[in-house]
C-alpha cells in the first residue's frame, strides 16, 4: 500500500474521533444535549466533507451510500439488533442470573426511551462511521478479511475510553461486538445493517439496564460474561445473514 494513500483517511479520523468525543463528553458529563447535538452535526458534516476529499463519495465513501435496498437492511438491522441484545436478557432473567428489581410502568417506559433512541442514532451511526467505516474504505482490498475484522474490533473498543477501566468482562464484550458489528460491512459492502443494529441494540439496552433496574444475582457467572458467550454464538449467525444479503 502507498503510505501517501492514508494520510487523508488518518486526518479525517483525527478529526472525526475529537468531534465524536466532544459530542460524548457534552452528553456523558455535562447532561449539555444542545453541545451533544452541536458536535453530532459537526461530525457528520466533517465526514461529508472528508469522504469527498477522500474518494470524492461524500458518505458513501465511509458506507453510507443512498439506495433502495438500504431500507431492508436497517428493518433486518433492527431486529437482530434487538435479538442480539434481547436473547442472552431474558435467559438472564429466567435463569436467575439476573432479576428485576425496579421497573417503570409502560408508559413512562415508552416516554423515557424515545429521546435516549433518538439522540443514539446519531451516535451509533457516527461511531460506526469512525470505527468500522473508515477502516473498511481504506483497507478493503488491501488487506485480508480477518486483519480488517480484528483492527476494526480493536479500534471500537478502545473508542470506548471511558469504559477501559470497566473490566476485562465489559472489555471483552465489548470487543466481540466489535466483530459482530464490522461482519456486515465485510459483506453488504456498508454501514446500514450494521448501524440499525447497534442503534436498536443501545436503544434495547438502555431501557432494560437503565429503565429497568437489575441486580445481578449468580456468583458463578455474570450477565457481562453471559452475554459475551451469547455473541461468540451470535457470529455465525450474523456471517450467514449478512453472506445472504450481500447482494441486496
Amino acid at each position: 500500500m502507498n503510505w501517501k494513500h492514508l494520510i487523508k483517511p488518518i486526518v479525517s479520523f483525527i478529526i472525526l474521533f475529537l468531534l465524536y468525543h466532544a459530542a460524548e463528553y457534552m452528553i456523558v458529563f455535562k447532561n449539555n444535549v444542545a453541545g451533544f447535538f452541536t458536535f453530532q452535526f459537526l461530525f457528520f458534516t466533517v465526514a461529508y466533507i472528508c469522504g469527498n476529499w477522500y474518494k470524492k463519495n461524500s458518505f458513501a465513501t465511509w458506507g453510507l451510500p443512498f439506495f433502495k435496498g438500504c431500507y431492508k437492511l436497517i428493518m433486518i438491522g433492527i431486529v437482530a439488533g434487538i435479538l442480539l441484545y434481547a436473547i442472552p436478557y431474558f435467559f438472564s432473567i429466567t435463569t436467575g442470573i439476573e432479576t428485576i428489581i425496579s421497573s417503570p410502568k409502560l408508559d413512562v417506559l415508552i416516554v423515557s426511551s424515545l429521546p435516549f433512541a433518538f439522540g443514539v442514532f446519531f451516535s451509533s451511526f457516527s461511531e460506526d462511521i469512525l470505527t468500522r467505516g473508515i477502516a473498511y474504505s481504506v483497507f478493503n482490498g488491501s488487506m485480508k478479511t480477518r486483519w480488517i475484522i480484528l483492527l476494526s474490533s480493536l479500534i471500537y473498543l478502545l473508542n470506548h475510553i471511558y469504559r477501559m477501566g470497566d473490566g476485562l468482562e465489559s472489555l471483552l464484550y465489548i470487543f466481540l461486538l466489535g466483530i459482530v458489528f464490522i461482519i456486515p460491512v465485510i459483506f453488504t459492502k456498508n454501514l446500514w445493517l450494521t448501524g440499525s443494529m447497534h442503534w436498536a441494540g443501545n436503544t434495547f439496552f438502555f431501557i432494560t439496564h437503565n429503565l429497568i433496574q437489575t441486580k445481578n444475582e449468580s456468583n458463578v457467572i455474570s450477565s457481562n460474561y453471559l452475554f459475551a458467550i451469547f455473541i461468540l454464538l451470535f457470529i455465525p449467525l450474523i456471517w450467514r445473514l449478512s453472506k445472504k444479503l450481500s447482494h441486496v
